[in-house]
């Protein structure tokens, strides 16, 4: 009888054991969302005035602003709203600065433009400026030996505008960029 007791114990612990569910809890992790940086509006156009503040000078400017996304940011220059008098065109990898006054140009790396390599100045960090601050309708940026507060107005999201770099009349001349630079005071 006893070995009746125990073998029946045993079959019940077995089949207790086996009907029970067990609760686990496993390290499951939470899904890592990545920011995406990029912008809603990827063109932008505005009309600016330009304030460049330097030691000396005070001097006011208009233009236009044109930006694409990871593509280009094109600042025209248009003194009195007359003529386009400058053109500065910033990409990824390169910058051209075009003087329609004196037709004069500079196509070169950002490593080869001292002005931007004294400031720091490249298409990432330019951009990272621009898109942060264009809703606010003011860009300030900060050179060094000038101050540009940048008003813009009549924002939109025009995407019709041409992105693709300037081409330069065989008219114009190119210049090293130390050479334009020079002619708008010194950098």
């Amino acid at each position: 009888m006893k070995i009746k007791t125990i073998l029946f114990i045993i079959v019940g612990t077995i089949v207790m054991t086996a009907c029970k569910t067990t609760k686990t809890t496993e390290n499951v992790q939470k899904p890592v969302v990545v920011k995406d940086n990029t912008p809603k509006v990827i063109n932008v156009t505005a009309k600016l005035n330009v304030n460049v503040k330097t030691q000396t000078d005070d001097i006011n400017v208009d233009g236009k602003l044109f930006m694409r996304y990871n593509e280009m940011i094109r600042i025209t220059v248009v003194p009195y709203g007359i003529m386009e008098a400058a053109r500065l065109e910033f990409t990824p990898q390169e910058v051209l600065l075009i003087d329609r006054i004196n037709r004069q140009y500079v196509k070169a790396k950002y490593e080869d433009v001292p002005f931007l390599k004294k400031y720091n100045l490249n298409f990432q960090s330019l951009q990272q400026r621009f898109w942060e601050e264009y809703p606010k309708e003011r860009i300030t940026l900060d050179v060094g030996a000038a101050i540009l507060n940048i008003n813009l107005s009549k924002i939109n999201n025009d995407a019709t505008w041409d992105a693709s770099i300037t081409s330069v009349s065989s008219r114009y001349k190119a210049v090293s960029a130390t050479e334009l630079m020079n002619k708008f005071g010194s950098y």
